[in-house]
């Protein structure tokens, strides 16, 4: 049974193939081997890891070990520092749209950064835009999922996603 602190689903729009979860970076609140039985319990095809190598290597040496031996589940990663917004916006506003276009062809993603809530929740408001939704639409949802923006460097750019909503099913 996923533990609700790992594995947090955030509601899509009605019609989205996919599924969207949020959390913690594996094996940084528990043994890796448990948060990736949650993970492909879910059938997650897809993990966006949003952390720098050193930070993984730090908080989760059994992931990164993991990453570096290779992964069974795909993991794209968009290192960005701890509070911080990357250098590279537009960038993640492309991995953004990917992503969103992914999970409404079906794909299970799991995005985390280290805790799973400022630049997780910050890349999920970003997803949710994709879909359509307006930004506060957007906030309360990842909210709701116990994810957002910690700073305001973090909360200008998910305001700046501007994305045509061209996702929606």
């Amino acid at each position: 049974m996923s533990d609700t602190h790992f594995l947090r689903p955030l509601r899509l729009p009605s019609g989205i193939a996919g599924t969207l979860w949020l959390g913690p970076m594996p094996g940084r609140l528990r043994p890796f081997g448990d948060d990736m039985d949650d993970l492909r319990a879910q059938k997650i095809t897809r993990i966006v890891c949003l952390t720098p190598p050193a930070e993984i290597e730090a908080k989760a040496p059994g992931y990164a070990a993991a990453l570096g031996g290779g992964m069974d589940v795909p993991v794209v990663r968009f290192p960005i520092a701890d509070f911080g917004v990357p250098g590279d916006e537009a960038g993640l506003f492309a991995l953004a749209g990917e992503t969103a276009r992914a999970i409404s062809a079906g794909d299970r993603v799991f995005v985390h950064c280290a805790a799973g809530i400022g630049r997780t929740g910050t890349f999920a408001i970003c997803i949710l835009r994709a879909f359509g939704h307006d930004l506060a639409e957007a906030t309360a949802l990842v909210a709701s999922a116990g994810s957002g923006p910690e700073t305001e460097a973090q909360k200008a750019l998910a305001a700046r996603f501007a994305l045509p909503a061209e996702i929606n099913p």
